[in-house]
């Protein structure tokens, strides 16, 4: 709308307002096509440009041509898109014909307006009349402002045309975005022609350390990081003179993603150097080489600590250190040009000097006590001190705590008042055994310790001693416990000793004659998991469990950050709560519905409140962080715990016994209410625990399987390392320059190994485990001590952490077969608990009334019960399944026998015949119902009976019986020698020590006979007496062994004879003659005899041959399984040579490298 609401003053005017308008749109169009076809091109320029340059790796000549190309288009399309049709002059005609060709209904009135109009003036005119002139150009003015004024013309097209402008602007920027990171590199490279070549490359190495001065005829390490790009293969190129072409040698992987790293050896000339891969080259750098000092040779003289008893130790090519903590090094530094001095230089803040030596080396020593670096500063010509050699690394090895733990029985036990249990512990340690110990309390009482080895002098790596708790002396009622662990100490001096501390166990004292009865089997199948039966003890088992967890957190506190620890005692905190309200609830159903009713049950009901008033105060304690105090309240509880099922399991069988004999109708009822009271809850909290249970142990199996694999793994790269090192040792540097650096990057992956072992340990409270988990700290250690020694002492190492990493693993795979073991167990209950449900069913079934409506009312709680077994009998199916697959490949025969137990369940329809017998209770006869029980109960036993032949058939592998065997015969000798050195011992000493403690405990009964017994000779570092004993050094008149000694020696050494007739047993199943071991067995029953420990010639004798003829029985047994021919095979030694053949071998290398290699 031009004219609306313009006061033109003339006509003429408004037309020639409207031609420029038409010119204005016209040429907008112009414009917005131009740029169309602008960003068009410059996008397929800047994408060819962005191909181009990633396809030519962003090189110099690259950018510099793509940018030209591309600019140089760009102002060719500039030109002739925008430039040349701009510049093009249009008359006023040309713009009214584009307006009529455009709007034709103007009907030719603009051109002839406009024609009229450039006429001279109208006044003057005679041809026309200058009203009719005025008028056209009025009517063509009208006719415009009726197509608003040409703002119609090519609206469509520049729309189109802003729309692909729009477009292109959002596909670019996605592209931008979205697309390959080289689209933005290349358009930065091209579109900012100021930047450099070099920033403008997103691909570059940076290489260190550049240019470089150094001292003549000493290494440099060159490292190269790729930015931008990854590859595998990274090549330096090098030469000493610019008339020799560049020579290529590879690099390996360095410590950082995309670092990779190279050694140049004795660099004699200056050197020109660059790296180069996948097409990007770096700078070319210079390593120029002036006559300065530099340390030319580093001799490492490792001094171990005193309890160590390891010999000194010389590394001759010396470097990083990697020792144990204390260890005292040695350094010697020979410069390559004489100096007047040096310095050692301890993580630039420890400075000790070096001494001048009359051949020139330098000389100096230091205590490792912390990791850190080192290096070695000598004196100039001009008294400047300057760097002479690399930064070394100084890496602390930690020596581990011992490791200790129960080999009989290993596991929480319950035992009449009057038994005999006899206990065995078992310590070892990389640096010997100095004391092992036993550690008891009665009732959660003070701490009790029994001193079982004590020599100070003499420390064997590996000890085991034995001890008998007499029950009948301890004065205990049913429901008391004892718990005990064992602590060891190694040999480190003073408060530098590492203390290891077994698992927390438990000896139970149950009722004298306890009955178990089979009511206590009747809770039902419960979840579909577990054996089945709700026990009254599951209340004191997971105060057990409190306890024992407890017990772990205070023992490895130091392994716990904060946030850990808090967060394991928020856990026991809420766990002791979770049991006081259960124990709660059950106490308060018990007063309401029982007490009123017998007098009987009122010990119980003063009982449980004692243990709630122990759980309120342990949880307390745990919510304050004290996990440590929190032990005695927490055994306190268990103790009233396992009183009240003590008395509840005494009531009960009273009055069952008194029901059978036609005693009170209100007892029975009483009785049964109480029972009916402990299995409600009991129920409840079992199934809940067995449901944690089962989903722990299988998150646990999974990550046994993990670091399994994982171990595998590590073992295979290992085996590489040691090849590698062998060549290392073998004086092939080039073969292994980044040896030492793998190798220790492999020793970090088996020590975070080791550590996600030793939790899972430390959470299946499984000393196996802590065991593989020592091994794999061990193989660490030697990977570490390999990494920085290059000779034959680093080979060794190297060997020595793949046997280590080999022997983790193999107990691993022990303990994979250990939960074949127990699943076949945990089989074994369900099946048990299912036959004891069926027997109750049967004689319930017996039981029914003739009457068909009182037989209705009584086997609906049987439907219910036939409901839970088929559930159960469904998934011990599926358990049968699942083992056997996982196991086939393993322990193909165990595996069968699964198939077969599950296949009997199929073959015999038993969920079927199971559902089945419900129609058959409620309308066959009772003769063929009975008949029908029979024949599930027969089904069951198949069942049983099959599972039975699985776990008999474990380990039949031929090769795992020679193992177990070998491995059972040299516990037994490692048991006897160790009996041997205390027996021999005491004999020395005054008798038994006793603290004031045990003194009052025990009283006169002097239960500690053993306490206090050490060793002060005899023996050596293996725990292998000398031949003869320890009696050689003893007189007649040293003799002097108490009658409670002599009660456990006797205990201890038929529990020998009784291993010693176990491997017998397990030989002679093998077809093994045992002639030679009987003797032996024969000997050791002899030591039962407890009035032969008055004669210590004859205790001499029989300590001899029983030792003598278990040696001379191993060596056979292990010749029969290795062969004859057998000879251990040394790889490595010491790589020290005498001083007086360095010379002679030094010029026998040097005469070899110069004879001519024959054609």
């Amino acid at each position: 709308m031009l004219l609306t609401g313009h006061q033109s003053q003339s006509p003429r005017e408004d037309l020639f307002r409207v031609i420029r308008q038409v010119r204005q749109r016209w040429r907008l169009k112009i414009v917005l096509r131009g740029l169309a076809v602008m960003v068009t091109a410059g996008i397929v320029a800047f994408l060819l440009s962005a191909f181009g340059l990633e396809y030519f790796r962003f090189s110099a000549p690259a950018i510099i041509t793509f940018r030209i190309l591309t600019y140089l288009t760009l102002t060719l399309l500039l030109v002739w898109s925008l430039l040349l049709p701009l510049s093009r002059r249009v008359s006023d005609e040309s713009v009214a014909l584009y307006l009529e060709e455009h709007e034709p209904s103007l009907q030719a009135s603009v051109l002839s307006a406009l024609e009229e109009s450039g006429k001279p003036d109208v006044s003057s005119r005679v041809d026309m009349s200058p009203a009719l002139i005025r008028r056209l150009i009025e009517v063509a003015v009208e006719k415009c402002d009726s197509i608003d004024s040409g703002r119609a013309v090519e609206r469509r097209s520049l729309q189109r045309t802003s729309g692909a402008l729009v477009g292109l602007a959002v596909t670019s920027a996605m592209l931008l975005l979205f697309g390959p990171g080289y689209l933005r590199h290349g358009l930065s490279a091209v579109a900012f022609p100021h930047r450099s070549i070099e920033t403008a490359s997103p691909y570059k190495i940076v290489v260190a350390p550049g240019n470089v001065t150094i001292a003549r005829g000493t290494d440099q390490v060159i490292t190269a990081e790729l930015v931008g790009f990854e590859t595998e293969k990274v090549e330096l190129y090098s030469r000493s003179h610019a008339s020799v072409p560049y020579e290529p040698l590879p690099l390996v992987t360095g410590f950082k993603e995309n670092q990779y790293e190279v050694m140049l050896f004795d660099i004699g000339e200056a050197t020109d150097y660059f790296v180069q891969s996948s097409g990007i080259r770096s700078e070319v750098y210079t390593i120029e080489v002036i006559d300065i000092p530099f340390v030319e040779r580093l001799e490492l003289e490792y001094h171990f600590p005193p309890y160590t008893e390891l010999p000194p130790r010389t590394i001759e090519d010396g470097g990083d250190i990697a020792v144990l903590r204390g260890t005292e090094v040695r350094v010697r530094a020979v410069p390559t040009t004489e100096t007047l001095g040096g310095r050692f230089v301890i993580n630039e803040e420890t400075i000790l000097p070096m001494d001048r030596q009359s051949d020139g080396s330098l000389k100096t020593r230091f205590t490792v006590e912390m990791n850190g670096f080192y290096r070695i500063d000598l004196e100039d010509h001009d008294g400047v001190m300057i760097t002479a050699s690399s930064q070394h690394t100084i890496e602390v090895l930690d020596d581990q705590p011992p490791v200790v733990g129960f080999e009989k029985p290993g596991r929480d036990i319950t035992a009449s008042s009057i038994e005999e249990i006899f206990v065995e512990a078992k310590a070892n340690d990389d640096f010997g055994i100095q004391a092992l110990e036993l550690v008891y309390a009665i009732n959660g009482s003070d701490d009790k310790v029994l001193e079982l080895f004590n020599n100070p002098e003499n420390t064997p790596y590996d000890t085991s001693a034995g001890y008998t708790f007499f029950l009948e002396e301890y004065g205990l009622e049913p429901g008391d416990l004892i718990s005990y662990y064992a602590r060891a100490r190694d040999s480190a001096n003073g408060d530098k000793s590492n203390v290891g501390t077994s698992d927390l166990y438990f000896i139970q004292i149950r009722p004298f004659g306890k009955n178990f009865l089979p009511a206590e089997s009747q809770a039902g199948m419960g979840g579909g998991g577990g054996s089945g039966a709700t026990s009254p003890d599951a209340l004191s088992q997971q105060q057990r469990e409190i306890v024992s967890a407890t017990f772990n957190i205070v023992r490895d506190r130091s392994k716990y950050s904060d946030e850990e620890f808090l967060e394991n005692v928020v856990f026991l905190a809420l766990a002791q709560g979770k049991l006081r309200e259960e124990v709660q609830t059950l106490l308060g159903r018990l007063n309401s519905r029982v007490v009123n009713v017998d007098p009987a049950f009122v010990e119980i009901s003063e009982i449980l409140p004692q243990a709630v008033t122990s759980m309120q105060r342990a949880e307390e304690t745990l919510q304050t962080q004290n996990a440590k105090d929190a032990l005695p309240p927490e055994q306190h509880a268990l103790r009233m715990l396992q009183r009240a099922e003590a008395t509840y399991e005494e009531v009960r069988v009273a009055m069952e016994s008194q029901g059978s004999g036609g005693g009170s109708g209100g007892r029975q009822s009483a009785a049964e209410d109480l029972a009916d009271l402990f299995e409600l809850e009991l129920d409840k909290l079992q199934n809940q625990y067995e449901t944690l249970q089962s989903a722990q142990q299988q998150l646990a199996d999974t990550k046994l399987d993990e670091t399994l694999e994982r171990l595998k793994e590590l073992a295979r790269r290992q085996e590489q390392e040691a090849e590698r090192q062998r060549l290392r040792a073998r004086g092939q540097r080039t073969a292994s320059s980044g040896s030492g650096a793998s190798q220790r990057a492999l020793a970090n992956e088996t020590e975070e190994a080791a550590r996600q072992l030793e939790r899972l340990a430390r959470n299946e409270s499984d000393p196996d485990l802590m065991q593989a988990a020592q091994q794999l700290q061990k193989a660490a250690d030697a990977m570490r001590r390999a990494a920085v020694d290059p000779g034959d002492n680093g080979m060794a190492d190297a060997s020595t952490a793949l046997e280590q990493l080999r022997e983790a693993q193999s107990r691993l795979e022990q303990e994979q077969s250990g939960r074949l073991k127990r699943n076949i167990a945990t089989a074994l209950d369900r099946v048990d608990a299912l036959a004891e449900a069926e027997r109750q069913v049967a004689h319930d079934v017996a039981q029914l009334d003739q009457d068909a409506q009182v037989r209705r009312t009584q086997v609906g709680p049987l439907m219910g019960r036939k409901d839970q077994m088929s559930t159960e009998v469904a998934s011990l199916e599926r358990q049968l399944d699942n083992t056997s697959a996982e196991f086939r490949r393993d322990e193909r025969e165990a595996s069968q026998r699964l198939q077969t137990a599950a296949d009997s369940i199929r073959k015999n329809k038993l969920k079927e015949k199971i559902r089945y017998s419900k129609g058959v209770i409620l309308g066959r006869a009772p003769e063929y119902s009975r008949a029908f029980e029979q024949q599930i109960g027969a089904d069951i036993e198949e069942i049983r009976q099959a599972l039975s032949e699985a776990e008999a058939a474990i380990g039949q592998n031929p090769a795992d019986q020679w193992a177990e065997a070998l491995e059972a015969t040299r516990d037994l000798m490692r048991g006897v020698q160790s009996l041997e050195q205390r027996v021999g011992e005491a004999a020395r000493r005054d008798g038994p020590v006793q603290d004031e403690q045990q003194r009052q405990s025990q009283g006169d009964l002097q239960q500690g006979g053993q306490s206090g017994q050490g060793q002060r000779g005899g023996g050596n570092r293996t725990g292998v007496p000398s031949q003869g004993g320890n009696w050689t050094q003893a007189e007649p008149s040293d003799w002097n062994v108490g009658p409670d000694q002599v009660r456990q020696f006797s205990r201890e050494y038929r529990e020998q004879a009784m291993d010693a007739q176990k491997l017998r047993q397990l030989l002679e199943q093998q077809g093994v003659t045992v002639d030679d071991l009987d003797a032996v067995i024969q000997a050791l029953r002899e030591f039962d005899d407890q009035r032969i420990y008055a004669d210590a010639d004859e205790i001499a004798r029989l300590q001899t041959f029983v030792n003598e003829n278990l040696k001379r029985f191993e060596y056979r047994l292990r010749r029969e399984n290795e062969g004859e021919d057998t000879n251990p095979l040394f790889l490595a030694g010491s790589d020290e040579v005498p001083s007086g053949f360095r010379d002679l071998i030094e010029e026998y290398f040097r005469r070899l490298s110069q004879e001519e290699p024959s054609s």
